[in-house]
């Protein structure tokens, strides 16, 4: 006797995103756990880094729910997700890659400021080297290794026995902690910054 047929994803889905359109929350949750897994797969294989994988799973489900009322249930509601889930990647990546040109011009500057023989170095030029010995040592190392060294980053990789893939996150997160300690220097008194 043959197996019974399992039952079309679309058809099962339909159902389920028709009640979570009109609200049933119970419904949207079945509908996560039905592809979550999915999502999270699909997105580990096209992330740069895979410390976005969770945050835009979750930002995956976030859009969809709140954008119900234009999903058609008679369509895959899998593709519609990974449509979301792509362009959440998409944008992220895009993000990224503006801030991390920023911060490179923005510590490149500063630094080529505090290197270059001008007698006296700018307030911000001085509270950039003050912000780097706050650093921890680790951090302080790929800096150095960065801009006072100027290896690539593949040699701070080899160096530090880590993935190049480490090494652009880590000096992408070292840039931007680098760039909140000046701004919160020269902040005006009782204005709210973060410090490192």
């Amino acid at each position: 006797m043959p197996a019974p047929a399992t039952p079309a994803p679309e058809s099962v889905d339909a159902p389920l995103a028709r009640a979570a359109r009109a609200g049933d929350s119970d419904a949207f949750a079945a509908l996560l756990d039905r592809h979550l897994p999915h999502v999270r797969t699909f997105l580990a294989l096209k992330a740069p880094v895979p410390q976005l994988v969770d945050e835009l799973a979750h930002d995956t489900f976030v859009f969809a729910y709140r954008h119900l009322d234009e999903f058609d249930p008679d369509t895959s509601f899998r593709a519609w997700l990974r449509a979301i889930a792509w362009n959440l990647l998409r944008a992220e990546v895009q993000r990224f890659a503006r801030e991390r040109v920023q911060l490179e011009r923005f510590a490149a500057w500063q630094l080529e400021e505090w290197n270059a023989a001008a007698p006296e170095p700018s307030a911000a030029a001085e509270h950039l080297l003050d912000c780097i010995r706050e650093l921890p040592e680790p951090l302080r190392q790929l800096v150095a290794l960065k801009y006072q060294e100027e290896r690539s980053g593949e040699e701070i990789a080899a160096h530090l026995n880590r993935s190049a893939v480490w090494v652009r996150v880590s000096l992408f997160r070292v840039r931007q902690l680098l760039r909140e300690c000046v701004e919160h220097k020269t902040a005006p008194a009782g204005t709210e910054t973060s410090p490192i």
